[in-house]
């Protein structure tokens, strides 16, 4: 089992000890890997303290005086609190910051809306200029913490508070942005972040029904190798994507978007979160049970869904 934020830590602080222009700034976030940073570099580790907004205001100053930054924080408070500062401050200079945010969809269940995040990639996806990346394991952190560095233009990429099983070796390239995990008939399931590794599984359990589905891993949402993921859906009759967000601008609405743009007409599904706000003790699996998102729930309506395939 491996831990997101640890994967993309030990990345950060591998390049920080290649690269004297890297600097780490945080809103009061407790890390081991951050305190190990600091121990190293203390001049180069910055608490800006529970100040978002200011928090990326300082990164993009950073960033103008020939610095890379990397800000990390909670994921609703270092992007939709401070979602004009990375529009102005970051997008419209093209400035390189890249923004780890850390609970992808509900990871912080029990600490309600203030801590979920279901509506981050809409968000960033709308801005122009950044790129997004969601990554389904640790070893996927590390590698979009690098990719997203030698952009040298603002970059968001989404952690999981969870830890879970590798799905990548070390040496996987990473370059594509996307990743057929397993190829199938007629039907595709195409996953983002810790979703996948649900997909996978109810993949695996219907290969022991003899149905066999296509798995494709999406981690780079933005910007996107169109042509050949378009390639990939066109071979495939029915389409279905899963992930812990809204329908709304998460990759739900961007297949169906390139489905219309390329005039494609598979049988579409889409399983996602509600457009709701989550109060209370939410728990994830809960959740997950009754939006369609957990291997059990996935592998019933795909059967259904391939019943009703003309």
């Amino acid at each position: 089992m491996l831990d997101f934020r640890d994967g993309a830590f030990d990345s950060v602080d591998e390049m920080m000890g290649q690269a004297e222009d890297l600097v780490v700034l945080y809103n009061d976030m407790g890390a081991m890997g951050i305190d190990r940073m600091k121990s190293k570099s203390p001049e180069r580790v910055i608490n800006v303290g529970i100040s978002e907004q200011n928090l990326i205001s300082v990164a993009a100053g950073l960033a103008l005086a020939g610095k890379r930054a990397i800000v990390y924080g909670i994921i609703p408070h270092v992007t939709g609190r401070c979602y004009e500062q990375i529009k102005i401050d970051l997008c419209t200079m093209q400035l390189p910051v890249t923004i780890l945010g850390i609970g992808s969809g509900l990871s912080y269940g029990v600490d309600g809306p203030t801590h979920h995040a279901i509506h981050d990639i809409a968000l960033m996806r709308t801005l122009p200029g950044m790129s997004v990346y969601n990554p389904a394991d640790a070893v996927t952190a590390a590698a979009c913490v690098k990719l997203a560095l030698a952009q040298r233009t603002p970059a968001y990429i989404r952690l999981d508070k969870d830890q879970h099983q590798a799905v990548y070796a070390p040496d996987f390239d990473f370059a594509r942005g996307w990743n057929l995990v397993k190829p199938g008939k007629r039907v595709l399931l195409i996953s983002t972040g810790i979703v996948t590794h649900q997909v996978i599984g109810a993949a695996r359990k219907l290969h022991e029904e003899g149905v066999d589905v296509g798995v494709l891993d999406w981690f780079c949402l933005k910007p996107v190798n169109e042509s050949e993921l378009v390639e990939v859906i066109a071979s495939y009759d029915g389409i279905m994507t899963f992930e812990e967000h809204i329908f709304f601008g998460g990759i739900g609405s961007a297949v169906s978007e390139m489905l219309q743009e390329q005039n494609l007409a598979p049988r579409f599904k889409s399983f996602h979160l509600k457009e709701d706000i989550y109060l209370g003790a939410t728990g994830r699996k809960k959740i997950g049970e009754q939006r369609g998102l957990t291997a059990d729930t996935i592998t019933a309506n795909v059967r259904d869904f391939i019943l009703r395939l003309p």
